[in-house]
């Protein structure tokens, strides 16, 4: 028999799977984060005669194909365009990393670039499947904690929490113009401070209380007095939580460490300042039956520091939360604590992808960071079906940022573009049309080879 049919039979084949596959990627032009597939081709050689033109001196070959298949089909990754539909749990990522999904019965995990996510009852971010998404626990200024992946969940309610830690934020100013008043320090004489700031802290129990701060310029230059009052106790006379502090700047404004007054201690990668909580005092428990966090874990921060340009005692805190210019006063301080709180909202932000619980006592608290999956060789990932991926390998996990980025109240659309693929059908329907007339033709040959006998 020719060659011809059988070679045209494998053009078949490969041309009705390309078809195959182009339909498929048509058919899912509207699917949630799907990656088109293309066939790859390879010819198939039967046999190859060389032979040495020995009066050139040059090699002539001799080429028999035997026809062509499909290897394998291979996923293109482009990124599909990003549709808003609105809904905060809604997640695109934008760069060639995957959401991470647990099967809560086997435990096994999925990769996926489809960011339909839901709160389920128990408050599990899930697909449709109810796979749950995967990230990193952090705490409440968004730091990573920990390492390990965990089920994102967001708290249906929010236990109160005692204030134990105040932050002055910037810009906070201390007006370098004041001068000291005449009256000694009293929180019931106005005329004995220069200003006052005003912020509501929490007992354990969730119970709001006023605390002022009292900011009085001293006799010595650059020198400040920093009261903290809080009458916790109305019944009882006196303030049951103060403290009192004398901090001093230098020429350019900024605050001394002295590491007596302003203390430091490592945070992560930088050093954070505090005033000293020894010169505070706490109440052992508020009328409501609440407590305190202890005197000596309080921390009141007023600046910060690259660990590797620390200052020495004495020299001005590189970054200081609390600054002495010739300008108004300006302070503004954040607290811990907070109330008892149920849950109103929920959303993910943009770039780092940390999912912010949003609570009736208007608290927002950052629960967890969305883990992302990258691997080096997408190919590597196996398709299973309801836009779900497996893997052989171990990914590459990180939180997103940099070149991975997410993208709330977003979806990923499907990179099939139909125009393409049109052609491509049209490409497969001709190609198999030209094999399957490569056949007509072999057969007339071979009708006319039959005939020569008669």
């Amino acid at each position: 028999m020719l060659r011809s049919f059988f070679n045209a039979v494998t053009g078949l084949n490969a041309y009705r799977t390309w078809m195959d596959i182009t339909s498929d990627n048509l058919a899912n032009v509207n699917t949630i984060g799907f990656k088109a597939s293309r066939p790859i081709f390879q010819d198939v050689i039967s046999s190859v005669t060389v032979g040495l033109n020995t009066v050139t001196n040059t090699i002539k070959t001799t080429t028999y194909g035997a026809g062509v298949l499909i290897d394998s089909t291979q996923k293109i990754w482009t990124i599909g365009n990003f549709k808003q539909t609105g809904i905060n749990t809604d997640l695109a990522i934008q760069g060639r990393g995957l959401f991470i999904l647990k099967d809560p019965i086997s435990g096994a995990h999925y990769y996926t670039r489809d960011g339909e996510f839901r709160l389920s009852r128990d408050g599990f971010m899930v697909n449709s499947a109810g796979l749950k998404l995967q990230g990193f626990r952090v705490d409440e200024n968004g730091r990573t904690v920990g390492t390990g992946l965990e089920d994102i969940k967001v708290v249906p309610q929010l236990e109160p929490k005692p204030t134990g830690v105040i932050n002055f934020l910037q810009p906070s100013n201390l007006n370098a113009t004041a001068t000291e008043p005449p009256n000694p320090f009293n929180p019931l004489d106005p005329s004995s401070y220069n200003y006052r700031y005003t912020l509501t802290i929490y007992d354990s129990l969730g119970t709001p209380y006023q605390a002022d701060m009292y900011f009085r310029k001293t006799n010595l230059p650059n020198q400040w007095e920093i009261h903290l009052r809080a009458d916790i106790d109305p019944n009882s006379p006196g303030y049951e939580l103060s403290g009192d502090w004398t901090v001093t700047f230098d020429s350019y404004g900024k605050l001394i460490y002295d590491n007596a007054t302003v203390l430091r201690e490592p945070q992560g990668s930088n050093f954070a300042y505090y005033l000293n909580p020894a010169n505070l005092s706490v109440p052992a428990s508020t009328p409501s039956g609440g407590t305190f966090p202890s005197a000596s874990v309080w921390r009141i921060y007023v600046g910060t520091s690259l660990q590797s340009g620390a200052p020495n005692p004495g020299q001005p805190i590189p970054t200081s939360f609390v600054t002495q210019h010739a300008s108004d006063f300006v302070v503004t301080a954040s607290q811990n604590g907070y109330a008892r709180g149920d849950l109103v909202d929920v959303y993910v932000l943009s770039e780092d992808g940390a999912v912010v619980g949003v609570y009736s006592n208007g608290k927002s608290l950052p629960l967890y960071r969305v883990a992302v999956a990258v691997f080096s060789d997408p190919e590597e990932l196996i398709k299973k079906g309801a836009n779900l991926y497996t893997s052989i390998s171990t990914p590459t996990v990180m939180v997103p940022g940099g070149a991975e980025k997410v993208r709330s109240g977003m979806l990923e659309m499907s990179n099939v573009d139909i125009a393409t693929e049109f052609v491509n059908l049209i490409s497969a329907q001709r190609a198999y049309q030209a094999n399957a007339k490569t056949i007509t033709a072999t057969n007339a040959v071979l009708d006319e080879t039959v005939n020569l006998v008669r």
